[in-house]
């Protein structure tokens, strides 16, 4: 008994129904994962930024409250509100090193992977100029 060309039509569609139900939530995945992926490198590179702004305005200044400010201001797209800050050494001495480590959290887009992220930025620089 052979088929008829609508009923052949009819199974084909039934199949590729089937298999975008099979492939979708992989793909849905993917994408969730490329969002979150993108959103946590974008606050690594924020929060470095943010903890370079701070050694550099700790090594001219040699102030810790100045120092926060800029890295507050220096990563604007960022709830700085929740910064970690933590200077070594506490003061510039004239030919050290200052380093300044900021830790945050950042929240999560899709929820899919967790609601928030930890990320570290370390800042150096010669103190005294």
């Amino acid at each position: 008994m052979s088929r008829s060309p609508s009923s052949m039509e009819d199974s084909s569609r039934g199949a590729i129904a089937v298999e975008f139900a099979l492939v979708a939530p992989v793909l849905l995945l993917l994408v969730a994962g490329i969002i979150e992926f993108s959103n946590i490198f974008n606050a690594q590179v924020s929060v470095t930024q943010a903890a370079r702004e701070a050694a550099r305005n700790m090594a001219i200044h040699n102030n810790q409250g100045t120092a926060t400010t800029a890295a507050r201001v220096g990563a604007p797209g960022l709830d700085t509100s929740s910064f970690a800050l933590a200077f070594s050494p506490t003061a510039c001495a004239p030919n050290t090193n200052i380093k300044v480590t900021i830790s945050y959290t950042a929240p999560g887009i899709t929820g899919v992977f967790g609601t928030g992220f930890g990320v570290t930025g370390v800042g150096a620089m010669r103190c005294g100029g």
